[in-house]
């Protein structure tokens, strides 16, 4: 079966609303957040909170990786909709210009592409939650362009909100090169992701410059012009 659900964005972030629930759509959350998991797994309805005091109010559930590994999900930023496949259903980027294997780490259920930013292929993690800005390590970003500066916020209270210097990095897509803004990772976040194999998250800097294809039944990232 195929769906397509018109998606609220919130703060850069995917909501859909589906069987009457409002949901974020998270490729960064390892688990679904739903009534089920949070009854069985500590801490998921404290972020489930977390989201609804930063996000939205009215948010009911999370659809992390585990949605994730059991259907196809396009996410297309400008005409505010996701398109949701089962595992043996086909979908589509309308214009495909890059596909990338999908990695995942062995420490934390991850998805992580390997990309070519600054001239060199770095494991990236791929988080449709990073809507505010994408990281890399503070050595690589500060080499690209000042680019601004936003606020963000992570959900660990140790973290917060915070400030964002950000540094356009050279990004090749499809044979061509993409400048994309980077901010440099709160060191605790950056620890983690480096665990984890990768050198950074990038989200929206993807999925608002094009379509974005998270097959993880078939292992792999499609990228697609509007």
């Amino acid at each position: 079966m195929v769906k397509i659900l018109d998606a609220d964005l919130i703060k850069g972030h995917f909501i859909v609303t589906d069987n009457a629930k409002r949901i974020l759509i998270d490729t960064g959350c390892p688990v679904d957040i739903n009534e089920n998991n949070m009854q069985r797994i500590p801490g998921l309805r404290q972020h489930l909170e977390g989201a609804r005091r930063f996000v939205d109010p009215t948010l009911d559930e999370f659809w992390g990786l585990e949605y994730f590994a059991r259907h196809k999900v396009l996410l297309d930023y400008r005409k505010k909709a996701v398109m949701v496949a089962d595992q043996g259903d086909d979908i589509m980027v309308v214009h495909p210009i890059a596909e990338y294997p999908l990695l995942r780490s062995i420490v934390n259920p991850r998805l992580i592409i390997p990309m070519k930013i600054a001239g060199v292929e770095r494991k990236m993690v791929f988080d449709s939650g990073a809507c505010i800005a994408n990281y890399i390590t503070e050595s690589i970003a500060t080499t690209g362009t000042e680019a601004g500066s936003v606020f963000d916020e992570h959900p660990d209270p140790d973290i917060g909100r915070y400030e964002v210097k950000l540094f356009n990095l050279p990004v090749e897509i499809g044979g061509e090169m993409v400048d994309i803004p980077f901010g440099s990772q709160p060191k605790k976040v950056d620890h983690h992701v480096q665990a984890d194999g990768a050198i950074g998250v990038i989200g929206i800097g993807l999925y608002e410059k094009f379509q974005v294809l998270v097959d993880c039944p078939n292992q792999r990232l499609v990228l697609g012009r509007y």
